[in-house]
């Protein structure tokens, strides 16, 4: 793998593509706490692992249109909303690229004004439950079904024996209703539903959804839509544990 630069990064939070009014992400990650346990006849210090924490800063220019960030982040008729929020980071523009997800609280929101500039915005979320989960986008950043399709498959070498979580950005729709799934396989054939996402209708867009699953996940992932729709356009990561 080849070192790569930031130009390819995104950023969907709640169905929304709020990659063009941010403009830098910090601590988008996974942490855990290290409790020392010393003892009186040690020469060196000894520690084990404690809560796992997960956090999400993000800087932007403010923006009042629909679906927009600062529409985003005060989405509680005003207020920073309560609920858990989806976020999904592409590291890159392929399928297979890099990605980071997080389910998280939005702890602030604070816009502030410089003379000369524009409007900025700032906000940070920290993980509820969870930290926050590095995986691969089986989408290229977002992609578009203009009907029910199947995407690229992504090939992880190997089986993994722990489960996972998907990530479903649903950015727009066209018309109808669309089911949303990630199939797995061993053989990049035949195929088989892992995971079924909420069916998405037009009065759904713009929303997010973070599913998990136990048990073994197959070499193969892939990404796949079903239903009579127009025009789905989608984000999805999967995460293996």
């Amino acid at each position: 793998m080849a070192k790569e630069s930031g130009l390819n990064v995104r950023l969907y939070v709640m169905g929304n593509d709020l990659s063009g009014d941010a403009n830098a992400l910090s601590g988008a990650g996974y942490s855990q706490a290290t409790l020392e346990t010393t003892a009186l006849s040690s020469a060196a210090a000894s520690r084990i692992t404690g809560l796992v924490d997960g956090s999400l800063s993000v800087n932007g220019y403010f923006d009042n249109a629909s679906d927009k960030i600062h529409d985003t982040f005060t989405s509680n008729s005003g207020k920073i909303p309560t609920a858990d929020q989806v976020v999904l980071i592409p590291l890159g523009s392929d399928v297979g690229d890099g990605a980071v997800g997080i389910s998280a609280k939005e702890a602030d929101y604070n816009v502030s004004r410089s003379s000369g500039s524009a409007i900025a915005v700032t906000s940070t979320f920290n993980g509820n439950g969870m930290g926050g989960e590095f995986g691969v986008m089986l989408t290229a950043h977002d992609d578009t079904h203009s009907s029910a399709s199947s995407g690229t498959s992504v090939d992880n070498s190997a089986s993994s024996s722990s489960g996972g979580s998907g990530y479903l950005q649903a950015i727009s729709l066209g018309s109808g209703s669309v089911i949303v799934k990630i199939q797995e396989s061993t053989n990049d054939s035949s195929w088989t539903d892992l995971m079924t996402f909420s069916t998405v209708g037009t009065s759904d867009v713009s929303t997010a959804e973070r599913l998990t699953m136990s048990g073994t996940v197959a070499r193969y992932l892939r990404v796949t839509s079903t239903g009579t729709f127009s025009n789905a356009k989608i984000a999805v990561g999967f995460s293996r544990f």
